[in-house]
C-alpha cells in the first residue's frame, strides 16, 4: 500500500472514531464488543482501542487465534476472546454497543452476512458497523478502479496478474443493502476524499 492510500486509510479510521463518539455517545461504563479485531503487529495501528478512553470496557475477538493473540498483546486492557461473529457466544443485549470495522465485506456469502448482522442486533443494545462503499470508484482492498464490479473470481485473477494479494471472500455493499441488513439503523457515509469511501450502520444504545 503506497503512502497516499496509507494516509487516506489513517484519516478514514480517525474520522470513523470521531463519528463513533459523536453518534453513539458511549458512557464511561458502556460495555463494548468489537467483532473482527486485529492487533497492531498483523493489522493497522489505527484501531478503536488505540483511541477509545476506556479500553478495559472492550471485549474483542474473531476467528483467528493469531489475531486474537496479537490483539491481546497490542491492547493489554481489553478482554480478548476467540469467537465466530456469525454465532456470538453472548446473551441477548449483553453489550451496550457492538462495533465492527471492515468485516462484513469479507464474510463468505449472503447467508453468513445475514447471520452476522442478526447476531450484532441480538447481542447489542446499539451498534456501529462500518464497511466500504460499493459505489466508491476505487476498490479499497486492491486499489483498482471499479474492480468491485467484477465477480469475485475475476477480481482474484486480476489481482494475481497485478501481483497483489487476493481475498477468498470480498463483496462490497451499497447503502441500500446495508439498510436492508440493519432496518432499525441509521446509515451514513464517511468521507475523506470526494465521495464517501465508507458506509456506517449505527444505532445508539
Amino acid at each position: 500500500m503506497n503512502r497516499l492510500f496509507l494516509e487516506l486509510h489513517r484519516r478514514s479510521r480517525e474520522k470513523k472514531h470521531r463519528l463513533f463518539m459523536h453518534l453513539l455517545h458511549p458512557e464511561a461504563n458502556a460495555r463494548i464488543l468489537n467483532v473482527g479485531i486485529t492487533g497492531t503487529r498483523i493489522g493497522f495501528r489505527e484501531q478503536l482501542e488505540n483511541w477509545y478512553p476506556h479500553p478495559d470496557r472492550i471485549t474483542g475477538g474473531g476467528l483467528s487465534f493469531e489475531e486474537v493473540d496479537d490483539y491481546r498483546d497490542s491492547f493489554p486492557s481489553v478482554t480478548p476472546i476467540v469467537f465466530d461473529g456469525c454465532a456470538l457466544p453472548f446473551a441477548n443485549q449483553s453489550f451496550d454497543i457492538v462495533y465492527s470495522n471492515a468485516v462484513l465485506e469479507h464474510l463468505p456469502g449472503a447467508s453468513a452476512v445475514e447471520r452476522f448482522t442478526q447476531e450484532v442486533q441480538r447481542v447489542g443494545k446499539g451498534w456501529f458497523i462500518s464497511t466500504p462503499n460499493f459505489w466508491y470508484p476505487i476498490e479499497p482492498h486492491y486499489h483498482v478502479p471499479f474492480m468491485q464490479l467484477l465477480s469475485q473470481d475475476s477480481q482474484r485473477k486480476l489481482a494475481s496478474s497485478l501481483g497483489k494479494p487476493t481475498y477468498d471472500h470480498l463483496q462490497l455493499l451499497s447503502k441500500r443493502e446495508l439498510r436492508e441488513l440493519f432496518p432499525t439503523s441509521n446509515v451514513v457515509g464517511c468521507r475523506v476524499t470526494f465521495y464517501p469511501e465508507t458506509l456506517i450502520a449505527y444505532r445508539a444504545p
